[in-house]
């Protein structure tokens, strides 16, 4: 090279150099200059994997990703003391992703419960009437729902041969206590006798006032005027006029409407927040813009098993008749959360990212550029503001509340694994139930993993027979010991498991199978999460490509990846998520 051309090549070489540390000042780098400048930061060969499968590591740039075949991608270099769980970005691309963050703080936040519910009538308010005799109404008084009584108004006339019996009785026994006096045998006899007739009559339900007017009477009578018991309305007549009814057949129910309960529904998550004597805002559609409060005077002990609440009740005057049972009300209770000497550590709703079972967030750690690491975190009730954090963050950190989905699609791209893709331990998930039942699950199993390797094999035909196998041996699973939660999880995955096998037994194609054994998978997952198996060991693998990169998982019996979605196209395309030990009593 003659000299004239080694100048301009060192002068060339040094403008490229001055233009990439430019171009990196102001935040905006070409491809050639990157590149130039990554060749220039690492000593050490580049190294290079799969954004799908970022265990596959090699120096070649140029090479092919063996399980899926996609072209692979550089490594970043430069960060190998972050944790699998951290990314340090450029303040560029820190600002390109709008990433905002927030101090994790020590307060006791509100939390505003919205509780829905009904109008009903006061069980200690509500009385029904009863024929004192047996006989035939011969009047009915209050004769349509809605009429208004007042305790002692007469409702009917009952006609009843039995009541002249009564009568007789009656009046027997008052001759013989007046025939006789003083404190003799005789005497005291009489008079208990007496009394023993009209506590009979006044349970039957008469008056103390009917009782005299019939023991003074001249003529006998076989007619008796049956009167309210309290103050109320006729909610509901149960008899007509000239009906013949038997001794306490309800005729007429009365409710004392004057003062009314709310029985309000709380979700069981909501039930630590609520107390005897809290103060609840109400509202209803039938009055807009009106509100009311009310004081809880009673929580139902009992959840109700279909929907996980328990009433929540308050007593409400009613005396300006603004409430009727029946209509819809709405509650709303303000409680503080936490111990005020105590309080939690508190952070927004948006930068807590649920995953199912588990809850992840991204925290901005120290350094010199910006660098972020993911947590799992346990957490507390929700607020108006947003979770409490039992662990996993301390007061005063920076949490992530904008961009945490953008610094977890980063960590993919960097190879590093998603904490949002994360798999659960089985740890503290499987639930009681009797080993005879997990037993009788093996057949079960033993039809899905085989219908998972004709899939990975592409045999349509043995699939479809082994589908059909899985659909009776879930008829075959002995459920007879199953109570509470195990039972209930039971229900729910049997008859998922047994449509969808149903369905893939009657494929008529093998993409169509695979979508069917998908829905199988699911299932299966969560029964082996819930119940455990016998015999040795079972894997669940993850394929982030099938069904256009939607992803999708499966169970199998071997350690080596078989791929059901793709089969032979990209038998090893995937991870192992999860390896799962078969539960006690069984051969490993």
């Amino acid at each position: 090279m003659n000299p004239q051309a080694r100048a301009a090549t060192i002068v060339f070489f040094l403008a490229a150099i001055a233009i990439a540390f430019l171009a990196g000042r102001c935040g905006h780098r070409s491809p050639d200059v990157i590149e130039t400048i990554k060749v220039a930061e690492s000593a050490e060969p580049l190294t290079y994997t799969c954004s799908m499968h970022p265990q596959v590591r090699t120096p070649d740039k140029d090479a092919k990703c063996p399980i899926c075949f996609m072209d692979v991608i550089p490594v970043a270099p430069g960060a190998e003391w972050l944790s699998e769980t951290a990314i340090m970005l450029e303040e560029a691309a820190v600002k390109r992703a709008q990433i905002g963050v927030t101090m994790a703080s020590r307060h006791n936040p509100v939390k505003t419960l919205h509780l829905v519910g009904t109008v009903e009538a006061d069980e200690t308010r509500t009385a029904t009437i009863t024929a004192w005799f047996p006989g035939r109404i011969e009047e009915l008084l209050v004769d349509y729902t809605g009429a208004r009584v007042r305790a002692g108004d007469p409702v009917a006339t009952l006609y009843s041969p039995e009541l002249l019996a009564a009568q007789g009785e009656l009046q027997q026994a008052a001759r013989s206590a007046a025939r006789v006096s003083g404190d003799s045998i005789v005497a005291r006899t009489a008079r208990d006798t007496l009394q023993s007739t009209r506590r009979k009559m006044a349970r039957w339900g008469l008056s103390q006032t009917q009782i005299d007017l019939l023991e003074s009477a001249a003529d006998a009578t076989d007619v008796i005027t049956i009167t309210a018991p309290i103050n109320g309305i006729v909610v509901e007549r149960l008899v007509n006029s000239g009906q013949y009814v038997k001794l306490g057949q309800p005729l007429l129910r009365i409710d004392d409407l004057d003062e009314v309960w709310i029985q309000l529904a709380a979700h069981e998550s909501d039930l630590p927040q609520l107390k005897i004597g809290q103060t609840v805002m109400l509202r209803t559609d039938a009055m807009p813009g009106g509100q009311f409060e009310g004081t809880i005077n009673f929580i139902d002990p009992v959840l109700d098993p279909r929907t996980r609440t328990a009433n929540v009740r308050l007593a409400i005057d009613n005396t300006q008749g603004n409430f009727r049972p029946g209509m819809f009300m709405q509650g709303q209770v303000e409680t503080l959360i936490g111990d005020p000497n105590h309080p939690p550590i508190v952070i927004p709703t948006s930068a807590v990212l649920l995953t199912g079972r588990r809850a992840v967030v991204y925290v901005q750690i120290p350094g010199e550029k910006p660098t972020f690491e993911g947590r799992e975190v346990v957490l507390g009730p929700r607020t108006d503001v947003g979770y409490v954090v039992l662990e996993g963050i301390d007061a005063g950190e920076l949490v992530v509340t904008d961009g945490a989905f953008k610094i977890d699609s980063e960590l993919q791209i960097k190879a590093k694994p998603s904490m949002m893709s994360r798999r659960d331990s089985t740890a503290d998930m499987r639930l009681d139930v009797p080993s005879a039942f997990v037993d009788s699950l093996t057949p079960l199993y033993g039809a899905y993993f085989g219908s998972q390797r004709a899939l990975a094999e592409g045999n349509f035909e043995s699939f479809v027979n082994l589908a059909g196998d899985v659909a009776f041996a879930v008829e075959l699973a002995d459920s007879t010991g199953l109570q509470g939660k195990g039972r209930d999880a039971w229900n729910r995955f049997s008859h998922a498991l047994a449509k969808a096998s149903a369905k893939a037994a009657a494929a008529s194609e093998i993409a169509e199978a695979r979508v069917h054994f998908e829905d199988m998978s699911k299932a299966a997952i969560q029964m082996e999460y819930a119940f455990g198996h016998r015999g040795g060991l079972s894997y669940e693998m993850f394929c982030p490509m099938a069904f256009d990169f939607k992803g999708a998982a499966w169970l199998q019996r071997d350690e080596l990846l078989a791929n059901p979605y793709f089969g032979d196209e990209m038998l090893r395309c995937g991870t192992t998520e999860s390896v799962f030990e078969p539960t006690d009593g069984a051969a490993r």
